[in-house]
């Protein structure tokens, strides 16, 4: 204690009163911050409340480092478990009377957000198990598009139909007008329900019999051929290596998004960006 710092804080139990050793009732577990050179702060557990203030002066008597094991002693282990009790019930309080606080009217939006995200789990684990969290050859799915490769006025989704299944349950699936490049997760696309999975009734039957004959392609050209407005970017590719924003660059020009295809490894641009 006599080469406390000053800011060095120590549990303790000491006598508030100072009067009678054996008066038990006087005891109180605390905490004593040194503050000055010759000055310490006597404090409830918690550290938050003064409960005093003595004088540690170099010559006399009295002081927290002078009477260190007759006022102020070190906690027993009873001490310690009951302070961690007491700091455990101030938890539990502070986080009921939060929970008072909140007013009727945000207790049910937080409610009604909860629930919303409660549902929207729930359909995505649905759409993750798929059939029986299996898809097989012949399904009929649907495969969702990147943003950049829908027009506003067309689906959001592909429909197709799974030609293989590979290694890791990765799908490969074939539309009317060729096989799609990229092979899916289970997860990432969706089963028709009802009648519509019948492949024949969604023109795909003939893509079924004859995928491997079929040329790759990618999402935005399948788009592209179901589209009602010609699908999102044409045939365009403008191949530019700056940002893309002004009518230099073709894309730009026509009023359609980069793609991929026009400069992989480009970040500067701001044409495919949703900003």
């Amino acid at each position: 204690m006599l080469k406390a710092q000053i800011g060095d804080e120590f549990a303790c139990v000491t006598n508030l009163d100072q009067k009678s050793m054996m008066d038990k009732s006087q005891w109180r577990r605390c905490v004593v911050r040194k503050v000055k050179k010759d000055l310490w702060e006597v404090l409830d557990e918690s550290a938050m409340e003064l409960l005093k203030e003595v004088l540690d002066i170099v010559g006399e008597d009295e002081g927290v480092s002078k009477e260190w094991g007759l006022w102020y002693v070190f906690p027993s282990e009873e001490d310690s478990d009951a302070a961690l009790e007491a700091a455990k019930k101030g938890v539990d309080f502070e986080a009921n009377n939060l929970r008072l606080q909140v007013s009727p009217n945000r207790a049910m939006l937080r409610w009604d957000s909860f629930e919303g995200q409660r549902k929207q789990a729930k359909i995505m684990q649905k759409r993750a198990q798929g059939s029986d969290g299996k898809f097989t050859v012949g399904d009929v799915v649907q495969v969702g598009l990147h943003w950049v490769d829908q027009t506003k006025v067309d689906g959001k989704n592909l429909t197709a139909v799974v030609v293989e299944v590979l290694d890791g349950s990765n799908l490969r699936c074939a539309c009317k007008n060729g096989m799609l490049k990229n092979t899916y997760a289970p997860h990432t696309v969706s089963m028709l329900p009802g009648p519509s999975i019948n492949r024949v009734l969604c023109g795909l039957d003939s893509a079924f019999e004859e995928w491997q004959g079929l040329p790759k392609i990618t999402e935005r050209e399948a788009a592209r051929v179901v589209s009602a407005v010609g699908g999102q970017g044409f045939n365009m590719v403008c191949h530019c290596n700056g940002s893309c924003n002004n009518k230099r660059c073709s894309c730009k020009k026509a009023g359609v998004l980069c793609s991929s295809k026009c400069h992989a490894g480009n970040l500067k641009c701001l044409n495919s960006s949703e900003e």
